[in-house]
């Protein structure tokens, strides 16, 4: 199994979060349709993920005095690119983008779905121990 030994919450909560990048990443290529010689950038969704949960794809920024916070970075995992591309050599497909996107919000809204349902019961369990 993949992810085996990770917490359902942990899944769930990055699962989350590389949706929202894959957001970012979407709206990037909508924004640029226009723009000449763009080449539209696509997440690889699982891979990115795999790399969330193992804790790899991400730079820590070096700290030079214990008062400073940490701060991390995640790298994008990327696939793919666009092959072909209009006459202004742009490589946006915006319909690809739209369905990209839908299968993006349906991901998210599972993952905070699932994530809700988990918090549901760890509630109903603690208050059946009153």
């Amino acid at each position: 199994m993949p992810f085996e030994g990770v917490s359902t919450v942990t899944l769930l909560q990055e699962g989350m979060r590389v949706a929202v990048r894959n957001q970012a990443l979407i709206a990037n290529n909508v924004a640029n349709a226009d723009t000449p010689n763009y080449n539209p950038a696509r997440l690889d969704f699982q891979a990115s993920l795999r790399d969330a949960i193992e804790g790899r794809g991400r730079v820590e920024l070096r700290k030079t005095q214990a008062r400073h916070l940490d701060a991390t970075r995640e790298l994008p995992r990327l696939e793919r690119l666009a092959l072909l591309s209009k006459n202004d050599y742009n490589k946006v497909d915006l319909e690809q983008e739209m369905a990209d996107l839908a299968e993006n919000t349906g991901r998210y809204t599972t993952y905070s779905s699932l994530l809700g349902k988990q918090f549901s019961m760890v509630k109903n369990m603690l208050s059946g121990l009153r």
